[in-house]
């Protein structure tokens, strides 16, 4: 699993792993994740945590706080992504490698 960090004097942890589905697409499973940033998060699977190449969007996440599941489309190339970065509006509050 990969771990959070905090970004733009956020504080932001937990943990992030990659569950695979043949055919369907996957999940993202963060666990323990925890962070101080007030308002609605997204969630992002990108390259180098650079929200201005390719990405993709995640949604909103479910919660603030916690283990939960996000998933990702079936057509996704997980293996060209390797950081989650979580963001309120246009801010970011948190990054994870992707194991």
């Amino acid at each position: 699993m990969g771990a959070f960090s905090g970004a733009n004097n956020h504080s932001t942890s937990g943990n992030v792993g990659v569950a695979i589905i043949a055919g369907v697409g996957g999940d993202l499973a963060f666990q323990d994740f925890a962070t101080d940033a007030d308002g609605e998060l997204q969630g992002y699977l990108t390259i180098g945590g650079d929200l201005a190449k390719q990405t993709v969007d995640l949604g909103t996440l479910p919660a603030t706080e916690g283990a939960f599941n996000v998933s990702f489309p079936g057509d996704t190339d997980i293996s060209l992504f390797d950081t989650v970065v979580v963001t309120v509006g246009d801010v970011s509050v948190g990054t994870a490698r992707v194991p």
